[in-house]
């Protein structure tokens, strides 16, 4: 006979490190929170018993969570509109939150994140979010893609959380598991996670940043073609250029730029942060951040709340504002579609854009067949085929998580030696895994589905090589065209080139972050940012006189 009690076990069916934090996260809980679990019996038998487990371990660790248990058949299942199992409704009273699937690995922590959410309520949405979507007139669908294995689907899942608890008149939030839905993944054409669709009219793949998914929510279309759309609109009504006078123009909201509006600030510089799309840059698009100092372990969007919060308190953080020209004089004008900052200095903080191949069927592929991501889609491909592109540690990473889910897997690297660590190239050779060197994919192709990729090597003989799929794990590229617009210069491997104090080759033209290559780090780039503007308020009290200097908005 068992010593356990009942409650026992469930509370022992979460590890002990991970219950601490969950017992401290309850406990901090504003008000109780309903969990409904919907099962059947037989179908999904697994599933359902995980799903019921750790619900019933989180129903046992705090009396701020309230656990009701029902059969998909039930009366409340069908008032609950419930169509699978197993199903996790939470606080379905008040918000139409749900988990179709079990929740599983990376989906356990959008489970606990939902449960914070509807704890907090409306406190726990931006300001931001509730203006974007305050106008919502017709309801929202959204429902989210996921996979236990992708680190990005927690994200993607908590925006959609979010829109559902900002307005639970209109929207509902749906985080789909494709492990045990794969009939509805395959209905929604699902090649890469995280998908979201929402009320069948509008398609994304991948984590975005906040306010970009909010955006895209309330049109019902990518952000792309909204920005295109105004910009349309305000060429038919040209009005005015508006000129601002300001000291420092800050190009970029992620941790450098954000570091650098709350230095320049503090140091008497009037500026503004200029960021294309939501702030946060690649922190915002990182699942789990454990190496910045303070935070031992903290989710990437989190991390970027934070910062950004403290960045308001100092500057202007202007989103969505796309740079679209920059000219170079003794006032260095930057112009955005509704302004022309005329600015002593500039910081470019611009950040990074993951390396694509740039081949013919990539952008044709890509989410269904193309991924930059193995640990999101490779469950997709089990019992296929893969190509893994790189030579690097995330290449060699990608190629053995894919040869342990079953699938045959080729690497494909353009040099003769890996750049890998060696305990990396010594698994990759213990497993067996095919290595063509000195060669690269110059082709993905298929018709409706990816059937291969051409490969030439550098002696020029050319091969096919049959696959289901091609992961792309070929590094990063700096995005210069500003820098490039200046007159900047730019190192060998095309970041730019900068001083120990970030100032760049040109004049009142700085540097930061991930766009200078080296070590991209998140503490590395808020150090840069801090110095950029430091520098910047050195360099404009020696160029710039006295006069000036009193008059800043009389240019």
């Amino acid at each position: 006979m068992s010593t356990l009690s009942a409650e026992e076990k469930y509370r022992n069916f979460i590890p002990e490190e991970s219950r601490e934090y969950l017992e401290k996260l309850f406990a901090g809980f504003k008000r109780i929170v309903t969990i409904e679990v919907y099962t059947t019996d037989g179908e999904h038998r697994e599933y359902n018993e995980f799903t019921l487990n750790i619900c019933r371990a989180f129903n046992v660790m705090s009396d701020k969570i309230e656990l009701r248990e029902y059969a998909v058949d039930s009366e409340m299942g069908k008032n609950r509109n419930i169509i699978t199992t197993p199903t996790v409704l939470i606080s379905p009273d008040e918000y139409d939150i749900r988990f179709l699937g079990a929740p599983a690995g990376e989906e356990g922590r959008a489970l606990v994140e939902a449960l914070n959410l509807a704890s907090k309520g409306i406190d726990a949405i931006s300001d931001s979010t509730k203006e974007i979507l305050e106008p919502l007139e017709e309801d929202r669908l959204i429902k989210m893609f996921a996979s236990p294995t992708c680190p990005y689907c927690p994200g993607q899942a908590i925006n959609a959380f979010k829109a559902a608890v900002a307005r639970p008149d209109k929207i509902s939030a749906w985080n789909i598991s494709t492990l045990d839905n794969e009939n509805m993944a395959h209905e929604y054409n699902v090649g890469s996670v995280p998908h979201t669709d929402v009320n069948d009219k509008a398609t994304f793949t991948g984590l975005e940043p906040e306010e970009k998914f909010m955006l895209q929510l309330l049109f019902l279309k990518p952000l792309e073609e909204v920005v295109e759309e105004q910009r349309t609109a305000k060429k038919e009504t040209p009005e005015d250029t508006t000129y601002v006078n300001i000291d420092l123009v800050i190009i970029g909201g992620g941790p450098a730029g954000m570091s650098a509006g709350i230095y320049a600030k503090r140091s008497g510089l009037s500026c503004i942060i200029l960021e294309k799309q939501g702030v946060g840059g690649q922190v915002a698009l990182t699942p789990k951040v454990e190496n910045y100092p303070g935070f031992t372990n903290i989710q990437g969007f989190e991390l970027v709340e934070i910062l950004g919060t403290h960045a308001r308190e100092y500057t202007d953080i202007h989103q969505f504002a796309e740079v679209s020209d920059v000219k170079y004089g003794p006032r260095i004008e930057i112009t955005t579609e509704e302004k022309t900052y005329r600015a002593k200095g500039v910081m470019l903080a611009t950040g990074v854009n993951v390396r694509m191949l740039g081949v013919p069927g990539e952008d044709k592929f890509y989410g269904h067949g193309v991924s930059y991501c193995a640990t999101c889609d490779g469950n997709f491909y089990k019992g296929g085929k893969a190509v893994v592109v790189g030579g690097g540690n995330t290449a060699l990473t990608d190629a053995l998580h894919l040869k342990h889910l079953g699938i045959e897997t080729t690497i494909v690297h353009r040099g003769d030696k890996f750049r890998a660590e060696k305990v990396l190239q010594d698994s990759v050779d213990r497993e067996g895994i095919e290595i063509i060197w000195n060669s690269q994919v110059t082709e993905v192709i298929g018709d409706d589905q990816v059937e291969s990729a051409r490969i030439i090597n550098k002696d020029g003989t050319e091969s096919i090589k049959d696959t289901d799929v091609v992961f792309v794990a070929i590094g990063h590229t700096a995005n210069t065209e500003l820098a490039e617009k200046l007159g900047v210069e730019l190192r060998e491997d095309g970041f730019i080139k900068v001083d120990p104090t970030q100032r760049t080759s040109v004049e009142r033209v700085y540097a930061a972050g991930d766009v200078t290559g080296g070590v991209r780090q998140i503490i590395t780039a808020t150090g840069q940012g801090a110095a950029a503007a430091l520098t910047a308020f050195d360099d404009f009290t020696r160029l710039f006189d006295d006069t000036e200097k009193s008059n800043k908005n009389i240019w």
